[in-house]
């Protein structure tokens, strides 16, 4: 029996792909990862043909990126100020020299600004999202600014640490109640199963603590409203329903995240995007909700739905995310 050529789509569990009527022979190598580290690959044998491999995984931040500190908007307005004054010709040296950072503040800062997409991996030039957002927004207080770097943190292939997408699609359930102590639990079973490293409980209840101090805390991703606060104290939060986030806000999103999953593919399924560790899961809402947001997309051009019949599918119509992210600001 000659087996079906699999056609390259890895939505965020990197575990199902589309069937193609094309037959041929090929060699499947998959390497199954868990949720956020995207690296499954297709090598497609052809005859003399090299191998095609499917999407190379982004580079992230490091698990210990945060230094113990929770995400501080503020202190990331400010880098970024510095980053477009001098245009990313910067060190860490002079940024504590021309700030009012503390030593550890001037390390996890611009390691919290690339995981939100604000700065390029490792240097700090700004992103085409960063520059959009100092042009704009410059002390980062639009909602539109805060929800794209909730997104970059923690999208299956974004430049955030891979546990933060992990603790987004499992733990973070509209109504419930969560824990520094669970929270902490998850990520270390969660690195020790994708790494096969054993962090200190120290490290893991800090990492804990600064992801949900990033989304309860004020100054933070608090105004958007993911966390509560209840026992602050004790480490007890309760999760809560967020406000949706701007149509263009999802449309940049949207195609940030095709590129990561499928950049050769034209069309998606949409029950994969409407998944709770889909697109849909990373904005806390339901598929109804983002069949709504879509369908306003569809409408500005942006992109088009086949619903006459299942599977429905969702095909791109824009040509670059730089198109899209003047739409957010627009």
């Amino acid at each position: 029996m000659v087996p079906t050529l699999l056609r390259r789509i890895a939505p965020p569990t990197g575990s199902i792909y589309r069937r193609s009527s094309v037959p041929t022979t090929f060699q499947l190598r998959y390497q199954p990862l868990p949720i956020g580290v995207q690296q499954a690959q297709v090598s497609i044998m052809l005859g003399t043909n090299l191998p095609e491999t499917a999407v190379v995984p982004r580079e992230r931040i490091d698990t210990t990126f945060h230094e113990t500190f929770a995400l501080s908007v503020p202190a990331v307005a400010s880098v970024l100020s510095l980053c477009d004054e001098h245009e990313g010709d910067l060190t860490a040296d002079l940024i504590g020299s021309l700030t009012t950072l503390g030593p550890n503040y001037v390390k996890a800062m611009p390691r919290y600004a690339r995981g939100c997409g604000l700065l390029e991996m490792d240097s700090y030039a700004l992103t085409p999202f960063g520059h959009a957002a100092i042009s704009h927004d410059r002390n980062l207080m639009r909602p539109e600014t805060l929800w794209l770097m909730h997104y970059h943190l923690s999208a299956p292939n974004g430049p955030g640490p891979a546990f933060w997408n992990h603790l987004i699609i499992t733990t973070l359930k509209i109504g419930q109640s969560i824990e520094r102590s669970e929270t902490s639990r998850v990520v270390g079973e969660y690195i020790a199963t994708t790494t096969s490293k054993n962090l200190s409980d120290r490290t893991l209840e800090s990492t804990a603590t600064a992801f949900l101090g990033t989304y309860a805390k004020s100054d933070a991703l608090g105004r958007l409203g993911i966390l509560a606060i209840k026992e602050e104290g004790r480490g007890k939060y309760q999760v809560t329903q967020p406000d949706l986030p701007p149509v263009w806000v999802l449309g940049y999103a949207l195609a940030d995240y095709w590129e990561g999953c499928d950049p050769h593919s034209s069309e998606m399924l949409l029950k994969d995007l409407g998944r709770a560790d889909g697109l849909a899961g990373l904005f806390f809402m339901g598929p109804g909700m983002l069949g709504s947001l879509l369908s306003e997309l569809q409408s500005a051009g942006v992109v088009g739905i086949k619903r006459d019949a299942p599977p429905f599918v969702v095909m791109k119509h824009w040509r670059n995310r730089e198109e899209l992210m003047d739409r957010v600001y627009g």
